[in-house]
């Protein structure tokens, strides 16, 4: 399946910050899930990925969905909202052609630490 809307634009190689990302997904319209590995999001689907690795806890996949992702930040650094500001996180949209239990799945790209920009 091919999603042909996507939603607010979220095309392949698309880069975006990840506060909008969450303002979508907040939504609940759209899944959108976060891989920390570049090979796995382009080696397999993400319900494969969650058969193999549903398993273990959120915090310990190589993915997280990113309203999770931004929840674990939050708790773990009261100043995540404010580091956001100053050194924006911006995730590159890999996918959006996939589907998972009735809603599309956009998959993105965490950035390394060493490939995120300071203004």
């Amino acid at each position: 399946m091919v999603i042909q809307d996507s939603p607010a634009g979220l095309e392949v190689g698309k880069k975006v910050d990840i506060r909008v990302l969450e303002a979508i997904a907040r939504k609940g319209d759209v899944s959108i899930i976060l891989y920390f590995e570049e090979d796995l999001v382009k080696t397999s689907s993400y319900a494969e990925d969650l058969k193999k690795y549903g398993q273990l806890p959120d915090d310990e996949r190589p993915f997280i969905e990113l309203v999770s992702f931004m929840s674990f930040q939050r708790e773990m650094s009261p100043c995540f909202n404010d580091a956001l500001t100053t050194v924006p996180l911006i995730i590159t949209i890999y996918s959006n052609s996939e589907e998972y239990n009735g809603k599309p799945v956009i998959k993105g790209i965490l950035p390394f630490l060493d490939e995120m920009d300071a203004p």
